[in-house]
């Protein structure tokens, strides 16, 4: 059975830079997506919205992990600690970059590479890697939805970026000295999703595919760095510790309302995006009905909605967000224990 700890967000925020995409001459644009959303005449139309991206929440995701698995002890290399997450690639590499697993691995020998490569660091157990000269593919532990506007919120139009002018000034007011430099800023009711597959931290698939032991670096050792995921979690969340030009973009934000689910079952459970004001209890109902078809076994949920958001029963109502991810992860926790 699959042990999950997954969450569901919506975070106002203003006046934020935290995912560019491009520098068109002296415009350094936001990053933006297409969205589809349903119009009151119920016609589909195609519009494009500030999104940021997955990849740069779970680059800020793994930068914390780095910090809470040394913190807690764990093997970490100093290549993630630095915030560079090549995790191992290839020989040249490893050879230049990780002293940790230099000379270590064994050619041909898929499982004892796997398991060195895995016990040396925290961060390329619970995101992957892929070592191309083994091949050894190892899938992140982890997932990331974009951090996109919520589409209640694009159909009443609260969402929008706009450049804003900043100026390079000398006294002298030389040519070529002074410059006009626009940056876009976008305001939105954003909404995340993330899911942590629990169980499978510190398992060693190809080990297991090829029957070999050990198939894992041990229950405690799992135990152990799924603690450090969650607290990096709860650093990056409660912090809105995550995104770029931050030093004078530095956003004005709030977690309106979240939804934490730990499930045992089938699949890892993933709660619903919270594109409306309704998606705790929808969460909830799915979680329910998963369970009535027998693919969720066990599960404990918990949400923290200071506003007039519909709420859940059968769900604990936590006083912040960091009392809501403690609740599940303490219950998770358990469950991965021996």
């Amino acid at each position: 059975m699959a042990v999950s700890l997954g969450l569901s967000a919506r975070i106002l925020v203003n006046l934020e830079s935290l995912n560019m995409a491009e520098s068109v001459g002296n415009v350094t644009r936001h990053r933006k997506a297409p969205v589809v959303v349903e119009g009151e005449d119920g016609e589909y139309k195609l519009i494009y919205v500030p999104v940021v991206s997955g990849m740069s929440l779970a680059h800020h995701y793994q930068l914390h992990l780095a910090r809470a698995a040394a913190e807690s002890g764990l093997n970490v290399t100093r290549l993630s600690l630095e915030g560079y997450f090549l995790k191992f690639s290839d020989d040249d590499v490893i050879k230049n970059h990780y002293p940790e697993v230099h000379g270590k691995l064994r050619k041909g020998d898929l499982c004892h590479n796997e398991k060195v490569l895995v016990e040396a660091c925290t961060v390329a157990d619970v995101g992957g890697f892929l070592y191309t000269n083994g091949p050894i593919k190892r899938q992140s532990r982890f997932s990331f939805s974009y951090m996109m506007p919520t589409l209640d919120s694009i159909r009443s139009g609260a969402a929008g970026v706009y450049p804003q002018l900043h100026v390079r000034y000398t006294p002298q007011a030389r040519e070529g000295e002074q410059a006009l430099i626009y940056v876009d800023n976008a305001s939105a009711l954003y909404t995340l999703s993330f899911l942590l597959e629990a169980d499978a931290i510190s398992r060693l698939d190809v080990c297991s595919a090829l029957g070999k032991s050990p198939s894992s670096l041990g229950e405690e050792e799992r135990i152990k760095r799924f603690d450090a995921a969650v607290k990096a979690l709860v650093a990056m969340l409660g912090n809105m510790a995550y995104g770029a030009k931050r030093s004078r973009s530095m956003p004005h934000w709030s977690v309106e309302s979240l939804v934490a689910v730990a499930a045992e079952g089938l699949a890892p459970f993933v709660p619903s995006p919270g594109h409306s004001r309704n998606y705790i209890v929808d969460t909830l109902n799915r979680v329910n009905s998963q369970a009535r078809a027998g693919i969720i076994r066990e599960w404990k949920a918990s949400f923290y909605a200071p506003q007039d958001l519909e709420k859940p029963s059968g769900a604990d109502e936590a006083k912040t967000i960091e009392d809501a991810l403690k609740a599940v992860a303490e219950w998770a926790l358990e469950k991965l224990k021996p």
